[in-house]
């Protein structure tokens, strides 16, 4: 492998490329079965219109469509989006900021998966994708989203790496956290037969009080913080927690 000669590519660009190969082994029909579930059990009416948030190439928002719900998808990457309008072209998918979203529709729930609210970096990005969250949910409407926890992302791969083939695609991806900063760092090298390049992506760690003083700053209600499987209340040790409120 030669990373000598790789392209240093801005985060979630040539990434769309590979992403599906590299992350077949995620089950995001079993996330799509959870967020469902645990939102009904929060009072949600099990209609849409729904908001993924954060939805790359559209992996998560699939087993909503699957279902017969009207779900938009947003991202901030076009190249992650060019994918996901490819794989489900009935979809209305946006490309936005998540500091500075705009949709001029009510959704009566809005789910981020897989990290996507770690890319918020400092309170201020937090507080303004969560007011926009808030703006955009109908009376009641549910706000469902994971977040890597300080543990989680101090002890992300056990090695600080991962390393592997994904049919023809080879990853070495190197992870470290900077204790000053509280951030978390992966280096995201991938090679395949067109192009190698990498990525430097940064991660904050949200941890539950946090967490709940943020969503409690904007008028979110009913704020759990739940484990995944089973949706009971999540450990002080856990490395990712889920998060549920309500407007």
């Amino acid at each position: 492998m030669n990373q000598a000669k790789a392209i240093e590519a801005k985060p979630f660009s040539l990434l769309a490329k590979v992403y599906d190969s590299i992350m077949s082994d995620i089950d995001y029909e079993d996330w799509g079965e959870f967020i469902l579930d645990t939102a009904k059990k929060h009072g949600w009416h099990g209609q849409g219109p729904v908001l993924d948030l954060g939805c790359g190439t559209g992996n998560s928002t699939f087993p909503m469509f699957a279902r017969g719900l009207e779900v938009v998808g947003l991202d901030y990457s076009a190249e992650m989006l060019e994918v996901a309008r490819i794989k489900l072209p009935p979809v209305e998918f946006i490309q936005a900021d998540f500091k500075n979203i705009k949709i001029d529709k009510e959704f009566s729930l809005v789910y981020s998966v897989f990290d996507a609210i770690n890319n918020l970096l400092v309170d201020d990005d937090f507080l303004a994708m969560a007011a926009s969250v808030y703006d955009m949910l109908e009376p009641n409407g549910i706000f469902l989203f994971d977040v890597n926890t300080t543990i989680g992302l101090k002890e992300l791969w056990v090695s600080g790496q991962a390393e592997g083939w994904a049919g023809d695609v080879y990853y070495n991806w190197n992870h470290s956290f900077d204790s000053k900063t509280g951030l978390a760092k992966v280096e995201a090298y991938c090679e395949d037969n067109d192009i190698n390049f990498t990525e430097t992506h940064y991660e904050r760690p949200y941890d539950s009080e946090l967490i709940t003083k943020l969503l409690q700053e904007l008028n979110f209600k009913d704020i759990s913080i739940l484990k995944y499987p089973g949706g009971g209340p999540a450990p002080k040790d856990a490395p990712r927690i889920w998060v549920v409120a309500k407007k």
